[in-house]
């Protein structure tokens, strides 16, 4: 059973009046949006309406001129991307970014080793990996092979399988990430989202390249990931089967201004969401009134 959005408690992810303007150019414009967990939200709009840079400034790749970003309660105007990340918020990307040369496995445990947040026989070796991550002063465990840092790798190991397994890559652990089918690099891309444990995930374009019946499938993962992390997720996607058939509330932008809001049977026949994307076909070969 899918669990019941939390509407009553603090928004994971907030965009509060989120506008940033390049020279003269404004591309987002008081953007709004908020993500509980459970929420399936999707983010829609024609290309250049300004979808992927309100990601980017939902995740610390741009610093919003003017209102506020927050993650679990923080404000995070002009943190770093990884700053944010570990408060809970991970994404993929429109290009897929993976480490072609590093095996599958390797690619999800970069991502397990990076959150470090590692528990094996009720040690945590969180702060552990953290401190290391940042000044590198636990090389030589790895050096020696410590029976510390053999535990932490066998947990990596653990939950980078665990991941691949939800994915359906499990059969895929030791091949190189640039020797796996397109669709394949979309689902690991997931995958080591997943591996830095957000409360928030979004996915921008992630049926990109992929075919119908990969499509099909796709649409009973992003459920089944809300479900089994208990997560928030967004969805920037131009296939609007996908969007209209899981997503629970659609926003709509143009221009970088929020057009339309609501869910998808709503949105679906908004007529200002009809003229700038959708188009008058849409609206007659799915039905609906404007």
């Amino acid at each position: 059973m899918s669990p019941t959005p939390d509407t009553t408690g603090a928004p994971l992810l907030e965009a509060d009046g989120v506008s940033i303007q390049f020279g003269g150019l404004r591309a987002l414009t008081e953007f709004r949006l908020a993500i509980r967990q459970g929420d399936l939200q999707g983010l829609i709009g024609p290309n250049g309406a300004g979808k992927t840079t309100a990601f980017n400034v939902l995740t610390g790749v741009y610093k919003p001129t003017q209102g506020e970003v927050r993650v679990a309660g923080k404000r995070v105007n002009g943190w770093l991307p990884h700053q944010i990340n570990h408060l809970g918020l991970a994404r993929t990307f429109q290009n897929i970014r993976l480490f072609r040369a590093l095996t599958a496995l390797d690619n999800v445990k970069v991502a397990c080793r990076a959150q470090g947040a590692l528990h094996v026989e009720g040690v945590d070796f969180g702060a552990k990996l953290r401190g290391a991550a940042l000044n590198y002063r636990d090389w030589w465990r790895a050096l020696l092979l410590t029976p510390g840092f053999m535990a932490e790798e066998r947990e990596l190991t653990r939950q980078a399988e665990h991941l691949l397994e939800v994915m359906g890559l499990s059969h895929r652990r030791d091949e190189e990430a640039r020797n796996l089918p397109y669709g394949e690099q979309r689902r690991l891309e997931i995958a080591r989202a997943l591996g830095t444990q957000p409360k928030v995930l979004l996915l921008d374009e992630p049926a990109a390249g992929m075919n119908t019946r990969e499509k099909a499938d796709l649409m009973v993962l992003i459920r089944k990931l809300r479900d089994e992390f208990s997560l928030g997720i967004l969805v920037i996607e131009h296939d609007m089967k996908l969007v209209m058939g899981i997503c629970e509330k659609i926003t709509v932008l143009d221009h970088g201004e929020t057009i339309a809001k609501g869910a998808p049977e709503q949105v679906r026949s908004d007529r200002k969401v009809i003229e700038a994307y959708l188009g008058d076909n849409y609206l007659e070969t799915h039905g609906g009134a404007a």
